[in-house]
């Protein structure tokens, strides 16, 4: 069972610490690496780009705080350890303001964002900017949205949502997908993983300051 602590980037609360502790098999090939830095190369296998149930997306390792001499098993090369650790977590919540890149444009879906480390983050066309007289349209040839406007000649105005622009957004809500897919492969001969559950955002460009970071 994980216990969490809140661990902030840049002022932001975008990241949660994850203490967990679990059995780490360490092959006779590894025995020439320092044992936390090979602990943590295993952990990481393991749990990095993994959704844990009701905790979040694991990003990786943040450091090994304890672990328990390592046994040797009669027959196997192989030693083992119970090793407690913490994971950095990505779990936004409701409301929380981030910024990322575009990574996608698309008629139906919206625009798909990537924080680097995560890319499934999706605005709507639903969730654009759409107030004092603007508008969102797609453009076919272009294949990116755009936002609409008059200037004061009434003249119309097109800002395209360039792919890799950086662009802030608020999280409208987080999906965890409770069908089970084929989980990650135990990791040296350690105790079975959970089964990977995908996750996805839905955010929004509706409100000031949102949308485009030249934009403001």
């Amino acid at each position: 069972k994980a216990t969490v602590s809140v661990l902030y980037w840049a002022g932001v609360r975008m990241f949660i610490l994850a203490h967990l502790r679990d059995a780490v098999k360490i092959v006779p090939e590894m025995f020439d690496k320092e044992h936390t830095a090979a602990l943590a190369a295993i952990l990481n296998e393991k749990y990095a780009g993994r959704v844990l149930p009701k905790v979040g997306y694991c990003v990786q390792v943040y450091d090994i705080t304890s672990f328990s001499d390592a046994v040797l098993h009669p027959g196997e090369g192989a030693s083992y350890s119970s090793v407690h650790f913490r994971l950095i977590v990505f779990k936004p919540f409701e409301g929380e303001v981030l910024e990322g890149k575009v990574k996608g444009s698309d008629e139906k879906s919206g625009v798909r964002i990537s924080l680097g480390f995560f890319d499934n983050v999706w605005v709507p066309p639903s969730n654009f900017r759409q107030a004092h007289g603007q508008k969102a349209v797609f453009d076919p040839r272009e294949q990116l949205w755009t936002n609409e406007e008059q200037d004061e000649d009434e003249e119309p105005i097109v800002n395209y949502i360039e792919l890799g622009q950086m662009v802030r957004f608020r999280v409208v809500s987080v999906d965890f997908d409770r069908t089970p897919t084929e989980g990650p492969r135990a990791v040296q001969g350690t105790a079975k993983p959970s089964i990977e559950l995908p996750i996805s955002i839905e955010a929004s460009f509706a409100d000031d300051g949102l949308g485009p970071v030249i934009w403001w």
